[in-house]
Order: C-alpha cells, then sequence, then structure tokens
C-alpha cells in the first residue's frame, strides 16, 4: 500500500504491477482473440470462391484420351464423375448406345468429338456436363442405375434418361447442367452458370416409360 501527499492512502498494487488475476484475465483474452481471428479466417477461406475448381470457375476435364485413360468405361457409355464440380460428364453417343445395348456397347466411343454448340439437340450433341444436384430437393443424384441405364435419386425417387431428360417422380424438371467448350481438344466446362434441366415432357432419346424395366430406387 502506497501512500499520496495529497490524497490520502492509494489502495492496490503499486503503479506499473499487475495482480495474478488481472494476468489471468489478460491471456484469456488475447486467446479468445486468437481463436476469434483464427475461426474468421477459415470461415473467409471457405466461403471465397476457388477460382480453379468447383462451380464459378471455367475447368478443364481433360480430352477424351485423357478421360479414357483414367475412366475405361466413359467410352462404353457410363458417364465420369467428376467430383471437383459436382457433375456427370456423359459421352452422348457411347451413353445411346450404351441404353440401346441395356447396358452394353459392342463398339466403344473413345472420342466423341466436339459438337457441342447449346443450340444443338442433347441427343446431338458430342458430351454433356450435367449437375448432380437434384433439381427436386437438392440431394446428389448416384451413378447410373444397372438396371434401368437411368440416373435415379434415391432421396425422393425422381428419375433421369442418361441425356438428363426426366421420366419420374416430383421434380420440376429434368437435371440442370453447365455448357462445355472445347479448346485444342480439351474439354472445358463452364460452371459460372447453371443451364435449368429441360421440361419433363421433352423427350429427345429413350422414350421408355417407368414400368418398362426395373429400377434402383422406389
Amino acid at each position: 500500500m502506497t501512500q499520496h501527499p495529497s490524497y490520502g492512502e492509494v489502495h492496490g498494487p503499486p503503479t506499473g504491477e499487475i495482480t495474478r488475476r488481472g494476468f489471468m484475465r489478460r491471456m484469456l483474452g488475447v486467446g479468445v482473440g486468437i481463436l476469434s481471428l483464427e475461426f474468421l479466417g477459415g470461415t473467409f477461406a471457405f466461403l471465397w470462391p476457388n477460382l480453379t475448381e468447383g462451380l464459378g470457375a471455367q475447368i478443364s476435364i481433360g480430352s477424351a484420351a485423357d478421360i479414357n485413360a483414367t475412366n475405361p468405361d466413359w467410352a462404353a457409355g457410363l458417364p465420369f464423375v467428376y467430383n471437383q464440380a459436382n457433375l456427370f460428364f456423359v459421352n452422348v453417343p457411347a451413353a445411346k448406345a450404351r441404353v440401346e445395348g441395356d447396358g452394353t456397347v459392342s463398339s466403344p466411343v473413345e472420342d466423341p468429338g466436339t459438337d457441342v454448340d447449346p443450340d444443338l439437340p442433347l441427343g446431338e450433341r458430342s458430351v454433356l456436363a450435367l449437375w448432380r444436384k437434384c433439381p427436386h430437393l437438392g440431394c446428389q443424384v448416384p451413378q447410373l442405375c444397372g438396371e434401368s441405364q437411368w440416373f435415379e435419386c434415391l432421396c425422393h425417387g425422381s428419375k433421369y434418361t442418361v441425356l438428363g431428360e426426366k421420366r419420374d417422380g416430383p421434380a420440376p424438371r429434368g437435371m440442370d447442367r453447365f455448357e462445355v467448350i472445347v479448346e485444342n481438344g480439351v474439354y472445358i466446362v463452364d460452371t459460372r452458370q447453371v443451364v435449368s434441366g429441360p421440361p419433363p415432357t421433352s423427350v429427345t432419346f429413350d422414350d421408355r416409360l417407368p414400368t418398362d424395366m426395373p429400377h434402383c430406387s422406389g
């Protein structure tokens, strides 16, 4: 306890000193501040758009040869699952042959071509980039059903052809997609804009009814 010449006794530690309780409070504040900064930094990194992969960018899928090297079934019509953008990359002529052959392709199509004009009917394009997000309530659509050769959402039973046209279930439209461009033989998917799926009455290929075959979902 110290003496002040004019105001009498001044209680507390001498000037410049800090109590143990004060020190602990300051350390606690510093710790909380550091944790808050780490949380804000992580949140900012999560929310900031990724400019090289995922939605909101032009994504290089590779050439037909690149895809076949890692996914040989693509030439036999099984869509290539590109997880970074959550999409199916469909080899259209091979996929159509797979449906017509009930799951088998006698002559694999290793290079479907470069016909990607957005004005072309879906069945006349070389490739399609279908978003795996179901237009109904957003569930992730699994790989092609081996029983029906359709995409079948396991959440509520919406069903789509290999070209993404709706055939059954509560979905309001066919599968949404992204446009594709080709540069020097490399397929590039533009995920900066989602193209709404075709109306539920669209039939450009595969006019089978849901009752014509077994299914993977109810």
